[in-house]
């Protein structure tokens, strides 16, 4: 082994040590499972218990539970620990293929450092390293199958397709949209130079072969397993373009009847349509620029001005096709829902990272070649602000909903009843619950129609600002004995109740 390759493993076993340092530290400062969360583990104790076909009865994506279920049963750890230990896989994953996706983009090792730093002290990454999510295994999968595309760009070889097309089948079974990479990159192949052209069409036939072919005969093969219960998901999944061509239309012109009745005066009805599409462009703008945090902005924004962030030429079309992938898969989101969460537009945020580092290790170059000072200074600087970065950008801990979950697993009996509004609390209770029921709480409540009988103890979570749950709470409060309250000093408050026997 040269140097060189001892050099680059021994850099990407310090950063997977670094990943996992920081995967504890997002566990320790928010250790209840969030709310996604407590539905894959769900489904992965349902999958134990039944097998794969019955998490279907509660959602159509279970391959992440099935993971956590596995674990579960070769391990014997319980089902929150098997899911940390996949998501810690796929956080060193994550992190390590973005740096290689950035050493490959680059053709130089160089950018390592600042890439890991970059990816490191990312705030909302680190967030997402304390929740149970897939998003985490398909940013990881992604990145790997983008680091052998890129490879086989590079040379040409098939071993890296035959890496691509199952890392792009994997992050797919993890969120349906990797597809679009499967679909989009292939074709960028007819655009390299000096190719013979039929030898370059045949690669892209192979590539779409090996993705899309590979997934009819998985999907065919999980349907013969069990026909009744697997048929209609896989003709769900199959109407899913469709939907969205169709629906995403249907329900941006009734978004705009509605921004223009109650928003719009009626003579600027006209304009409705305009309106609302720059307003859900605007969104998505926001969003991305708000998960790149202000550090990572300047640093793109110096160095497109300084033009010292192009990407090998070999590679240009592939990133481009790569963050139009990305963007158009956010853009369907917010253009389907109205509405954007993070964790959708973190995929363009990382690819966007890589030029940003690029930037970093530029200036990091022409402050080394001013003399000691001048590299100290720099070196501190490039550490002190991706902390405070890191620091301002982590969400806030929430210690009145850990005292409450602590106080529950003390003092209710496991197994016990309950009636709960708050998915986050009932699983840490170790009680008896019913997902849907918890998940359709406050509508219960307002409507006068709790489920009464049997249950034990209520677990009622009334954040700030509705107070309209409390005063609907107020019907039932005959029938609740007060055990516990934790409060928030911002205003939200759990109260634990015990109820008694129904009238």
């Amino acid at each position: 082994m040269s140097a060189s390759t001892t050099g680059l493993s021994r850099f990407y076993l310090l950063l997977a040590a670094l990943t996992l340092a920081l995967f504890a530290f997002a566990n320790l400062r928010s250790p209840l499972v969030n709310e996604d969360g407590v539905l894959y583990l769900l489904l992965a104790e349902r999958i134990g218990n039944e097998g794969l076909s019955a998490a279907f009865a509660l959602y159509d994506r279970p391959f992440y539970p099935w993971l956590i279920s596995a674990i579960h049963a070769v391990s014997g750890l319980s089902l929150t620990h098997s899911a940390l230990c996949l998501d810690a896989a796929f956080c060193v994953l994550l992190t390590l293929a973005f740096a290689e996706f950035c050493r490959l983009l680059y053709d130089d090792r160089g950018v390592l450092p600042w890439a890991a730093l970059l990816i490191l002290a990312h705030p909302k990454l680190n967030n997402y390293f304390g929740f149970v999510i897939r998003d985490i295994g398909y940013w990881a999968l992604l990145f790997v199958s983008f680091c052998a595309w890129l490879r086989h760009l590079r040379d040409a070889r098939m071993r890296w397709l035959l890496l691509w097309a199952p890392a792009t089948l994997l992050a797919a079974a993890q969120r349906p949209e990797a597809l679009v990479f499967g679909l989009l990159l292939p074709p960028m192949l007819l655009l390299a130079p000096r190719r013979a052209r039929d030898a370059t069409l045949a690669r892209v036939m192979l590539a779409w072969g090996l993705v899309f072919g590979a997934m009819a005969l998985a999907l065919a093969l999980v349907a013969a397993l069990d026909p009744a219960t697997f048929v209609q998901p896989m003709r769900d999944a199959n109407d899913v373009p469709a939907a969205l061509w169709r629906d995403i239309p249907t329900h941006f012109r009734a978004a705009v009847e509605r921004y223009a009745h109650e928003v719009l005066d009626p003579h600027s009805g006209d304009v409705a349509a305009l309106s609302l599409a720059g307003g859900l462009l605007t969104i998505l703008l926001v969003k991305i620029l708000n998960g790149l945090g202000p550090l990572q902005c300047l640093l793109l924004a110096h160095g497109l001005w300084r033009s010292g962030v192009a990407v090998a030429a070999v590679h240009r079309r592939a990133y481009a096709t790569m963050l139009v992938g990305a963007v158009l898969i956010a853009a369907a989101f917010v253009g389907y829902r109205h509405f954007l969460d993070t964790r959708y537009v973190m995929l363009a945020v990382m690819l966007m990272l890589a030029p940003a580092a690029r930037s970093l290790q530029k200036i990091a170059a022409h402050a080394f070649a001013r003399g000691a000072p001048v590299r100290a200074t720099f070196v501190a600087t490039a550490l002190l602000l991706p902390g405070l970065d890191f620091v301002l950008g982590l969400d806030r801990p929430k210690p009145y909903l850990n005292e409450c979950a602590l106080w529950l697993r003390a003092n209710l009996p496991p197994g016990s009843p309950v009636f709960a509004n708050d998915k986050q609390l009932a699983w840490s209770s170790a009680a008896r619950w019913d997902y849907q029921t918890t998940h359709d709480a406050n509508l219960l409540i307002a409507q006068g129609s709790v489920p009464l009988a049997g249950n034990a103890y209520w677990i009622i979570h009334l954040k700030r600002g509705n107070e309209e749950l409390a005063r609907q709470l107020e019907h039932y409060r005959p029938l609740l004995t007060p055990l516990h309250r934790c409060a928030d000093p911002r205003g939200s408050v759990v109260e634990i109740s015990g109820q008694a026997p129904a009238p």
